[in-house]
């Protein structure tokens, strides 16, 4: 499959010192600071649209529509990378996206498409509406749905593990587990192969921001389409899954806790994280070391999977 180099990879793996000491016994706790991908505002979004974009280039597509929810990283990041390269961007959000969206994607050049309502059936319906004008011109659309999720996106987070784990062996150290945010499964499904692949003997899991997440059969029918297009094997059975809830409310309502994880990352260590998703899956995290959940010594590396956007929007409403 061809991929993109759109941003700064390798991304680096820094050590937590501060919050390695709160954890005690001897844990060492890293972060992947992939929000740092030097294209746009950085997320995991963009290692996904490496492949996606890959794809689009190969069946000659010269626009790309992209939709996603009113507090949605996706549609920024589908816009710089279309800039990136070289493509026009036409964007499907609802009526009531804010201030920062509408501000980053005029200077990025693209052009906003509304719905009344934030949800996957209306924002559909105007992404196919948006491609039959943009084919009635004479175009040919390449089309990211909401969410951006499937398998060929699963590829971008196999990379990130065989980076992770490369990084981890020239320092010498041993992960015993990885954690991600988890949302539709598309990244911790990359992340999950990934480990399989080149370290199998860390735990990868994945911290749910919603009340549901991919059942373990379907997510894993998913990943032997990824690794199929990877041309990798395929070791991932559905007793590898491992997913933690840190939910709340649900996947777009903030927590108390996540909010508290937010501030410590912060106050501690100086890394931003967001109130919906990696504030959330942070929060996950010390939920599971107080459940025991990471033995004394343990190397565990968090996966910042960016949310800029999100948490730049978030101050409109906070108090």
């Amino acid at each position: 499959m061809r991929c993109i180099d759109f941003g700064l990879a390798p991304t680096s793996l820094q050590e937590l010192p501060r919050l390695s000491a709160m954890l005690g016994e001897g844990r060492r706790l890293f972060v992947k600071r992939d929000d740092l991908l030097g294209v746009g505002l950085g997320g995991n979004k963009i290692r996904r649209f490496a492949y996606y974009f890959g794809e689009a280039l190969d069946r000659g597509c010269d626009v790309i529509v992209a939709g996603g929810g009113a507090r949605s990283n996706q549609t920024i990041a589908a816009a710089a990378c279309a800039a990136k390269a070289g493509l026009p961007a036409h964007l499907v959000v609802s009526e009531s996206v804010g201030p920062v969206v509408r501000k980053l994607a005029e200077f990025l050049q693209a052009e906003l498409h509304f719905t009344e309502s934030s949800d996957a059936s209306s924002l559909n319906r105007t992404i196919r509406a948006v491609c039959q004008m943009l084919k009635a011109q004479g175009r040919s659309p390449y089309v990211i749905k909401p969410g951006a999720a499937g398998p060929l996106g699963m590829l971008g987070y196999v990379d990130v593990m065989r980076e992770l784990y490369e990084q981890a062996a020239a320092r010498r150290i041993e992960v015993d587990h990885v954690l991600c945010c988890g949302g539709t499964g598309t990244t911790y499904g990359g992340v999950l192969l990934g480990t399989k692949l080149f370290h199998p003997q860390t735990i990868a899991t994945a911290v749910a921001i919603g009340r549901r997440f991919r059942h373990a059969e379907t997510l894993c029918k998913d990943i032997a389409k990824a690794a199929k297009l990877g041309g990798y094997a395929c070791p991932v059975e559905p007793t590898d899954v491992q997913v933690h809830f840190s939910c709340g409310q649900g996947a777009n309502c903030p927590t108390v806790k996540g909010r508290d994880a937010m501030r410590q990352m912060a106050a501690l260590e100086g890394i931003f994280l967001d109130p919906l998703f990696t504030g959330k899956a942070f929060a996950g995290l010390l939920e599971m070391e107080k459940a025991g959940a990471f033995l004394p010594k343990s190397n565990i590396v968090f996966l910042h999977t960016g949310g800029a956007v999100t948490l730049l929007d978030s101050f409109r409403t906070s108090r």
